[in-house]
C-alpha cells in the first residue's frame, strides 16, 4: 500500500501541471469534465465515480466502464510488469481530465477528475458536512487551491478561491475531485501535514495555520 500511496502523490502533481517548459493549465475551466455527481450522487457518489468504486472495482472492469462511457475519450494506459497499473483519459471533447491507479491486487485505489466549475464549496459542505482537514496548494502565481478532505467518503476536493491573497467563499468552485478508499486514510495520514477546518477564511490564514496532523516519526529498522 505504501508504494501505491506514494504514486498517488505523484499522480496529483502530474495531473495538474504540465512540463517545466510550459505554464500550468488553469485550475478553473469550462473545458474540464461537466460532472455534478459529488453532490447529485448520480450515477453514484464518493468513493464511487461513474460506476467505479475505489477499493472495490477491478482495474480491468474500470477500464471497460471508461471506454464504454460516452463522456470520455482517448483512454491511455500504462501497465508495466512490476509497477502499479495506471490509466488516463479525456472528456468527449478531448480535454485531458482524468487519471486512475490500481494496487498490486488489481483494484482501483485512486481516481482523479478535473471538473468544470459546476459544484461549489458550499454545496459540497451542505451535502457532507464540514471537512475533516484542509491543506493549501500553491498552484501558480495567479491561482491557488484549498484541498478539503472528507475522510468518511474518501474524497479530497480542490476548491479554487482565486489568487494567493483570496478568501475562501461558499461560491468558490470545486475544480478537482480525488476519490480514495476511505479505509486507506489511516495510512495516508501517517505522511500528511494538514490544517483543521475553521470556516471560510483567507487562503493565507490556512497556509499559516498550525497543522493538526503532521507526519508520524518512524524508527528506521536496525
Amino acid at each position: 500500500m505504501r508504494k501505491a500511496l506514494s504514486l498517488l502523490a505523484l499522480l496529483v502533481v502530474a495531473s495538474l501541471a504540465l512540463s517545466a517548459c510550459s505554464p500550468p493549465p488553469p485550475l478553473v475551466s469550462d473545458k474540464y469534465l461537466k460532472d455534478r455527481s459529488l453532490v447529485s450522487l448520480a450515477p453514484c457518489g464518493p468513493p464511487c465515480f461513474q460506476g467505479i468504486t475505489v477499493g472495490q472495482t477491478t482495474y480491468s472492469d474500470a477500464l471497460a466502464k471508461i471506454k464504454a462511457n460516452p463522456l470520455f475519450s482517448g483512454v491511455q494506459t500504462q501497465e508495466q510488469s512490476g509497477k502499479p497499473a495506471q490509466a488516463a483519459w479525456s472528456t468527449a471533447a478531448g480535454e485531458a481530465c482524468c487519471q486512475m491507479t490500481a494496487d498490486d491486487k488489481g483494484l482501483v485505489n485512486a481516481l482523479l477528475v478535473k471538473l468544470a466549475p459546476d459544484v461549489t464549496a458550499g454545496q459540497l459542505i451542505e451535502k457532507y458536512g464540514k471537512p475533516d482537514y484542509v491543506t493549501g496548494v500553491d498552484y501558480s502565481a495567479q491561482e491557488v487551491a484549498l484541498a478539503l478532505i472528507f475522510k468518511g467518503t474518501g474524497t479530497v476536493a480542490w476548491v479554487a478561491p482565486g489568487d494567493p491573497n483570496s478568501t475562501l467563499k461558499d461560491a468558490n468552485p470545486v475544480v478537482v475531485a480525488l476519490y480514495l478508499n476511505p479505509t486507506d486514510f489511516p495510512t495516508l495520514l501517517d505522511t500528511a501535514t494538514l490544517q483543521g477546518w475553521n470556516g471560510f477564511l483567507t487562503y493565507q490564514t490556512y497556509k499559516n495555520a498550525t497543522p493538526i496532523v503532521t507526519p508520524r516519526v518512524t524508527v528506521t529498522p536496525q
